[in-house]
């Protein structure tokens, strides 16, 4: 498909190495088949569960670089499924905690620009754009950010974000797909919350309330619109066409012990 500069994919929370690697690679191959001007990474790319305050799985045996190497390895592929496209990456409150382990463990190497997760991640070679925590940003009319709310129902979360920022705004963080949206006097706002490809089945929580999704922005001038896709199962439809295997993913039923 020829290059599509309006066209953005926006995904985020994969949560690497616990993503959902079949949810990834279909995105991935929707990414280079669409071909878009940019790609949104909305944070919680990396789970970087090694300096997490939370109890750790002993059996486990990712260490902080393996999980680094495989979020370098996934944005290569990315890179090279769109070649073209502007890749910006907002840091997600998972990235936050190689800064936040620094400041509170090893405030002495805190200030090391070679342990900057630009430098850990080669963001110069891959030609992508950082955007720090703070820094949510524009695209026209829509604000991107990895988001800080969560409510208890899908597009709760959106409703939150819009009334916090007061515009049209597309966020990660919750893992769930919705949309929220409000009209005043003069105009309409939209917030959208943008889905996961995490697994959905974590060991940490049972049947968790998420997503696995993503979206396809278009910006026209002075407009945008999305698209929200849905994986049901690791299937997606979009325009038409079935994406994903026509064998579907075995359910998460619970088991009848009677």
């Amino acid at each position: 498909m020829s290059f599509s500069k309006n066209v953005s994919i926006t995904l985020g929370d994969l949560h690497l190495p616990f993503n959902n690697v079949t949810a990834t690679k279909l995105a991935i191959e929707f990414i280079r088949e669409q071909n878009p001007g940019r790609i949104h990474l909305l944070g919680d790319i990396l789970d970087a569960v090694s300096v997490s305050r939370f109890d750790k799985d002993p059996t486990r045996k990712e260490n902080l670089q393996d999980e680094l190497d495989s979020v370098r390895d996934w944005l290569t592929e990315l890179r090279d499924a769109a070649p073209r496209a502007k890749i910006i990456y907002s840091e997600g409150n998972h990235e936050y905690r190689i800064r936040k382990y620094l400041m509170s463990e090893a405030k002495a190497l805190a200030g090391l620009r070679s342990l900057a997760l630009e430098k850990l991640l080669d963001f110069a070679t891959l030609r992508v754009r950082f955007r720090p925590q703070d820094r949510p940003y524009r695209i026209g009319h829509l604000l991107f950010t990895h988001g800080q709310f969560i409510s208890r129902w899908s597009a709760m979360s959106a409703k939150r974000h819009f009334e916090q920022f007061g515009c049209c705004v597309i966020h990660g963080h919750t893992h769930r797909l919705g949309s929220f949206y409000h009209t005043d006097i003069a105009t309409t706002f939209a917030a959208f919350e943008n889905g996961c490809l995490s697994t959905l089945t974590p060991d940490y929580v049972t049947a968790p309330d998420w997503q696995n999704g993503f979206s396809v922005v278009y910006h026209g001038k002075n407009y945008f619109h999305v698209d929200q896709v849905a994986l049901i199962r690791n299937r997606f439809c979009f325009h038409g066409k079935v994406y994903g295997s026509q064998r579907a993913a075995p359910s998460n039923a619970v088991e009848d012990l009677s």
